[in-house]
């Protein structure tokens, strides 16, 4: 059977990361957040970004113990030994991996049909065809499209810092600050901030793809959550200092506002650039998903067609099909948020697996690692993403 080709260094998966991480939810996510935290969304930034940082770094000592696709399945099968839950984790990440890609998809057809008169349907099934040829194309193809998209987009977020911060430290919005910090608030604003840290996951599923992944894959994750948290903490401090709170909670695009009040031009460059995230993200979770169900058929955990590489492109493309095809039914479905609902609770009960599973890998002993993560990382990070499920479902019955 072929080999996936090992192609992506440092740089390229780093970019990976990045792009699926910061992806379209800053550029719409500050508003939201604002509405809930006011002046305090960069510190409901900064909570969420240690909450994902412990599931990080057990990921990095996990990803560097077992380079394989489908780690989430890898790290759960040596840790456990049972099948269904091996199965129950790799197909929980390809499938809220395939509803991202569907609501992002969803947003990029209603900017679509605001520049030209496209079906919501059609500009879907355009674009993700589009994206499926281009993920079964190359690896490296695929992979140096992102990172040129990702380049865009954390150039539109500097912009951003450029133009607005001496507004925001020279001449900020007058706002009443409340007696003390609304911890209610914030901590409701770092679950919602919790989800935009989310993607950095996806970088293990290109172990069998990645140079030296023992060591690659630990600085790609370390490095992508780092970055992110500075970017999402930078700008959103910005934003709540160049717009009132509440102005901001009322803009569809809240950075593209940022710009036209800090410069007095259009936004409209900004907005490109949302749209640009949005394709980026899109194109991330194909390549994600179509990795998970090659790893699960590698481990007969799923169809044994989906294990078969393209003998020139080296590329899962029956895999990629399919994932492209859940991400369609999803996206027509026009259950999104329900749907979404569920996939983050089923992230953040597979995050909450991950730990477990470091801690019984641990126990068990196992290949050495070239990253090792403090003990109390995965105790905590069992500890935090099970209270983060709680929250959301009390948040939902609600």
């Amino acid at each position: 059977m072929s080999q996936l080709n090992r192609v992506i260094g440092l740089r390229g998966l780093t970019l990976y990361g990045i792009g699926v991480t910061l992806g379209a939810g800053i550029y719409a996510l500050v508003g939201e957040m604002s509405a809930v935290a006011g002046l305090y969304a960069p510190l409901a930034f900064l909570l969420a970004g240690v909450l994902a940082g412990l599931t990080g770094v057990s990921y990095a000592e996990l990803g560097s113990r077992y380079p394989e696709s489908a780690g989430e399945a890898a790290y759960v099968a040596n840790g456990f030994n049972r099948r269904w839950i091996t199965a129950v984790a790799g197909y929980g990440v390809a499938l809220s991996g395939s509803i991202s890609a569907a609501v992002v998809l969803h947003g990029f057809a209603g900017y679509v049909g605001e520049l030209v008169d496209v079906p919501a349907w059609l500009a879907i099934t355009g674009a993700l065809a589009i994206l499926v040829a281009i993920a079964a194309w190359g690896v490296r193809e695929s992979i140096w499209m992102a990172g040129a998209i990702t380049l865009i987009e954390v150039a539109g977020l500097l912009v951003i810092l450029a133009v607005a911060t001496p507004q925001a430290i020279s001449n900020p919005v007058p706002v009443t600050l409340p007696a003390g910090i609304p911890w209610t608030g914030v901590f409701a604003a770092s679950v919602m901030a919790f989800f935009a840290f989310i993607g950095f996951e996806d970088i293990v599923n290109m172990a069998e793809e990645t140079r030296s992944p023992q060591r690659t894959l630990p600085l790609a994750i370390i490095i992508t959550l780092s970055v992110s948290a500075v970017i999402y903490v930078a700008v959103s401090w910005v934003a709540v200092r160049t717009m009132e709170p509440e102005l901001l909670a009322q803009e569809g695009g809240p950075l593209a506002a940022v710009f036209e009040r800090a410069t007095g031009l259009s936004g409209a460059p900004i907005a490109m650039i949302a749209v640009l995230a949005m394709i980026n993200g899109a194109l991330v979770q194909v390549i994600m998903a179509s990795r998970v169900l090659y790893g699960l058929a590698r481990r007969e955990l799923s169809w044994s067609g989906f294990a078969r590489v393209h003998p020139r492109r080296k590329t899962p493309v029956f895999a990629t099909a399919a994932a492209g095809l859940l991400i369609w039914l999803l996206a027509m479905s026009g259950a999104l948020g329900s749907l979404a609902t569920a996939a983050s609770t089923v992230t953040l009960l597979v995050f909450a697996l991950v730990n477990a599973a470091l801690l019984a890998v641990r126990r068990q002993g196992g290949p050495k690692p070239r990253f090792t993560a403090p003990i109390w990382v995965p105790v905590l990070g069992v500890i935090a993403n099970l209270a983060v499920v709680v929250g959301v479902v009390f948040q939902v019955s609600l």
